[in-house]
Parts: structure tokens; C-alpha cells; sequence
């Protein structure tokens, strides 16, 4: 959401409650559900009364843009003053994502917290609950700040530190795929995609003879499934398809699947974008890619160049990835 205020808004802030409005917020961002919460900011058209601070139903929370800002300015005051200091960071956060001081003084107080000794897990994940939904809900800003993914993948360090299940499936499929979805070419849900895969890989590798190992694949596995969907869901967003790369040059063991999947689908439904066949390519050009595969990505080729348009873009994709095959199989 833009930052800018009009001068009628300006006008209206001076009056009001503002203390009341700030606890109303707050207060509903303090909440928990089984689900996580979906915030949306609402435009001064949107206001059923001058009343209003939010309306909610459930974990969908709507908060005009105005009561927001009379929030922020108390929420300001509290940190400045140093009280009630992680529901005003809260407000702040919604307000705005990239506030440093706000994401870093919720790290301090947490990591003051954690060195007590005492409810660390619960702590963690209340923290991983706020943010969480507010890198899912339907605020563009929000689920593609680097400072709350940041965030995000500290509080992962974090449980890491102190020996606390990583479900890296779940996090794909209810995290990142759902930010991915809210922000095409997410490339910071991405990244943080790529951090859970290492440390899912890291833990696997250490737990070698482990039992807890296998726990360790599923978990690799799932999270391939969920990208691999996302991506055949989105075929024409490129990153969920880096994301694939990524994932399978470090486990090209699951990689056979995956590629005859792409291609069969691709013969099908007729794609020849440069998304899609970007994958396809490089996936024919690494070392490891086996020779059947080779195969099928080069006839899903030959089937949808004899389709093409002349002179069209898929035309020029598919020749292209002809080129690239030639030139930098290994």
C-alpha cells in the first residue's frame, strides 16, 4: 500500500481516539486461530461508519487504511517510550514491512525471552504465527518484504539453535506457495525456499544411520511435490521453475518424475513459453540428466515446433532451446 497520505487524511488523524484504535488492533493481531490470520487494508470508500476501527470475521481481519495510520502514530509513541512494546511493533509491522527498528526490536525481545529458558517453543511460534500471516495475506508490500522474510528465516536459525522441528512441507505449501501466489516472481519466498531445502538437506546429511533420517527425505520429497504443483499450477511464472532447478541439481536422484511430468504436460496443453522450456533445457543440458529424458523433452520439442505459429514467440522459444541444449550439454 502506498505511504501517502491526502490532506483530507491528514485532517481527519489529528482527531480521534487514537489510543482506542491501537488497542483494537492490536489486540486482534494478538489473536490465534488454527488457521493463520488474513489481513487486508481497506480504502477510505470501503468505511461503513466513522466508528470503525476493524471489521472482522474469524481469522479475516479487514482494517481500514486510516485506522492503520491513527495506530501507527500511537504504536510509534509506545516504542519510543518503551511500552507495550511487541503489540506496538505489531502495528508498526502491518503499517509497514520494511520498518527495521520494529523487525529488530521483536528479535530483541524474543531473544531476551528465549534466554530465560522458559516456553522457548511457544515463543517462537507466536512469533512465527504473526509473521506468517502477514507474508500470506493479501498485502502486496507484505509477501514480498525481504526485511519480514528476513525475518522469517532468523526465526528458522533459530529453531534450528534449539532442536525444534523444521516442517519444510508444510511451510512450502501454506508459506511460500501461498506468498508466491499473492506476488508473481516472488523471488524472496523463493530464497527463502532455497534456505529450507540447504537446512533440510544440512540435517539429513548429519543424521546419517539416524532413524529420524527418513524423516528427514519425506520432508525433501514433500516439499519437491509442493513446488513441482505450484509450478504446473503457474507455468508461465518463472521462479517456481528456478526454484525446481535449484532444488534438483542438489537431488537429482528425484529428478526423473519431475521432468517427464513437465514434458507430458507441456505436449498437452500446447506450452511453449520461455518459462516452462527454460526448465526443460537446462534439465536437458546437466550431466546427470539421463538419456530417456533427453528424449522426451526433445520430442515434447519437435511436437509443439511443428504446432508453432511461424515467426511467433513459441516458435522462437522452442528453436532457442534447441541451441541451448547443443551448446551447453555437458
Amino acid at each position: 500500500m502506498s505511504r501517502a497520505l491526502d490532506d483530507d487524511v491528514k485532517k481527519a488523524i489529528r482527531h480521534g481516539d487514537h489510543e482506542q484504535i491501537f488497542t483494537k488492533i492490536a489486540d486482534a493481531l494478538s489473536q490465534r486461530y488454527a488457521e493463520l490470520l488474513e489481513v487486508e487494508l481497506l480504502g477510505r470508500s470501503h468505511m461503513s461508519d466513522a466508528d470503525t476501527i476493524l471489521l472482522q470475521d474469524g481469522p479475516a481481519i479487514a482494517v481500514p487504511k486510516l485506522r492503520l495510520v491513527q495506530a501507527f502514530i500511537f504504536a510509534r509513541a509506545l516504542l519510543y517510550e518503551k511500552k507495550d512494546v511487541s503489540r506496538a511493533t505489531a502495528v508498526m509491522l502491518l503499517m509497514d514491512p520494511e520498518h527495521l527498528t520494529a523487525a529488530n526490536t521483536r528479535k530483541r525481545i524474543l531473544q531476551d525471552g528465549i534466554s530465560s529458558g522458559t516456553d522457548i517453543e511457544t515463543r517462537l511460534r507466536d512469533e512465527l504465527y504473526f509473521v506468517d500471516s502477514l507474508l500470506t495475506s493479501r498485502l502486496h508490500r507484505h509477501t514480498k518484504s525481504p526485511t519480514l522474510w528476513g525475518h522469517r528465516q532468523w526465526l528458522m536459525q533459530r529453531f534450528q539453535e534449539h532442536g525444534l522441528k523444521i516442517d519444510a512441507t508444510s511451510i512450502m505449501t501454506t508459506v511460500i506457495s501461498v506468498a508466491a501466489e499473492r506476488h508473481p516472481r516472488n523471488y524472496y519466498a523463493w530464497l527463502h525456499a532455497r534456505y529450507l531445502t540447504t537446512a533440510v538437506s544440512e540435517t539429513a546429511a548429519e543424521r546419517e544411520g539416524d532413524k529420524d533420517k527418513d524423516k528427514d527425505k519425506d520432508d525433501l520429497a514433500g516439499t519437491l511435490e509442493a513446488a513441482k504443483s505450484w509450478a504446473l499450477r503457474h507455468h508461465d511464472d518463472v521462479s517456481g521453475w528456478a526454484f525446481l532447478m535449484f532444488f534438483l541439481d542438489r537431488h537429482p536422484e528425484y529428478a526423473g518424475p519431475v521432468v517427464s511430468e513437465t514434458a507430458r504436460l507441456a505436449a498437452s496443453f500446447h506450452w511453449r513459453n520461455e518459462s516452462v522450456w527454460y526448465f526443460l533445457r537446462n534439465m536437458a543440458a546437466r550431466a546427470w540428466c539421463d538419456g530417456h529424458w533427453r528424449e522426451e523433452i526433445e520430442a515434447t520439442r519437435l511436437a509443439l515446433l511443428g504446432g508453432a505459429e511461424r515467426g511467433s514467440d513459441g516458435e522462437r522459444v522452442l528453436e532457442q532451446a534447441a541451441r541451448w541444449v547443443q551448446a551447453y550439454t555437458a
